[in-house]
C-alpha cells in the first residue's frame, strides 16, 4: 500500500473517531506504522496574496493537534476525496505513476463543518536523507481550500464490490497463468479479506480506526489496501511480456485494479457512520 495514502486514510479515520469523542490510542502519533519513516507530520493554512505568493501559517505541530484544532472549530467529520490526473506527461496512466511521491492521482481529506467545507493536501519532504532511523520525510498537510461547498462523496459500494471482485478473479488468473505466483498469491489475499475469509494482518489492521465501520466496510478497504501493487522497480509495474496480447490484457487488467481499488477506499472510508 502507498504509505501516503495509507496515512492520509489513517487520519481520516482516528479523527473522525477523536471527533466522536472516543478516545485515541495514546500512542497514535508518532507509534502508528503510518508514520513510520516520517520525522514531522505537521499541519498549515495556506493563503495567496495577490502577486501569487503562498503564505504559510502552522496551525498544528502533530496529528493529535490537528484533531483537537478540527474539534475546537465546530468539524463534524472527515472524508476522503480523490480525483485521477488529468495531463500526466505522455498521457501515462495513474497507475504507472504510483511509485513516485506525488503520482498516482491526488488524494485530499475533505472537513466537513455544519456550513461549508476545508480541503487538506499532504507534501512529502526528504529533509533528513541520512537519519539512523530512516525518518527521512517531512509531511506537510495544508489547508488548501477553505469554506468551500461540500461534497461529502459516498459512492455506490454494492457496485464497487461487484467491480473490484470481478477485478480481483481476473488479475489473478492472469497472474497465475503466467506463473507469477507471488503476485497471485497478493491477490488471492485480497479476495480472501474482501470475502470475509480471513482477517486483514496486524499492520495493516493498526493503520484504520474500525469506530463506525461495519465488517463489510472494512473488508473493503482492507481488500483495496492489500490489492495495491503499484509502486516502482520490483512492483506490479515492473512487468513485460514477449507477446503483445498479454502486455494489452496486463495493461487492461492493471488499470482496471487501480480505478477499482481507489474506488473501494473512497467507498469504504467515507461509508463511517
Amino acid at each position: 500500500m502507498n504509505g501516503s495514502t495509507s496515512q492520509l486514510l489513517s487520519l481520516i479515520t482516528f479523527g473522525n473517531q477523536y471527533l466522536k469523542t472516543v478516545p485515541l490510542p495514546n500512542d497514535y502519533y508518532p507509534a502508528n506504522p503510518v508514520f513510520k519513516f516520517c520525522n514531522t507530520v505537521n499541519f498549515m493554512h495556506l493563503s495567496s496574496s495577490p502577486n501569487g505568493t503562498t503564505t504559510e501559517i502552522a496551525a498544528a505541530d502533530t496529528p493529535t493537534d490537528w484533531f483537537k484544532l478540527l474539534k475546537q472549530e465546530g468539524c463534524r467529520e472527515l472524508k476522503a476525496y480523490y480525483h485521477p490526473t488529468e495531463n500526466n506527461a505522455g498521457g501515462t496512466p495513474d497507475h504507472k505513476m504510483a511509485g513516485f511521491v506525488g503520482g498516482g492521482g491526488t488524494w485530499l481529506i475533505e472537513a466537513i463543518y455544519p456550513a461549508y467545507s476545508d480541503f487538506w493536501a499532504a507534501r512529502w519532504q526528504v529533509t533528513q536523507q541520512n537519519d539512523p532511523n530512516q525518518n527521512i520525510w517531512s509531511v506537510n498537510y495544508g489547508r488548501t481550500v477553505h469554506q468551500t461547498e461540500t461534497i461529502n462523496f459516498k459512492p455506490d459500494t454494492s457496485e464497487i464490490r461487484k467491480g473490484l471482485n470481478s477485478v480481483l478473479n481476473n488479475i489473478k488468473l492472469f497472474a497465475e497463468q503466467h506463473k507469477l505466483n507471488n503476485w497471485a498469491a497478493i491477490f488471492d489475499k485480497a479476495l480472501q479479506i474482501f470475502q470475509g475469509k480471513t482477517p486483514a494482518d496486524e499492520w495493516l489492521d493498526s493503520q484504520i480506526s474500525k469506530e463506525g465501520y461495519e465488517p463489510e466496510e472494512l473488508q473493503l478497504i482492507y481488500a483495496a489496501m492489500t490489492a495495491h501493487v503499484f509502486g516502482g522497480m520490483g512492483s506490479w509495474n515492473d512487468l513485460s511480456f514477449e507477446k503483445p496480447e498479454d502486455n494489452a490484457r496486463y495493461e487492461e487488467l492493471s488499470f482496471r485494479l487501480y480505478d477499482y481499488m481507489n474506488r473501494a477506499l473512497i467507498g469504504g472510508i467515507n461509508s463511517v457512520k
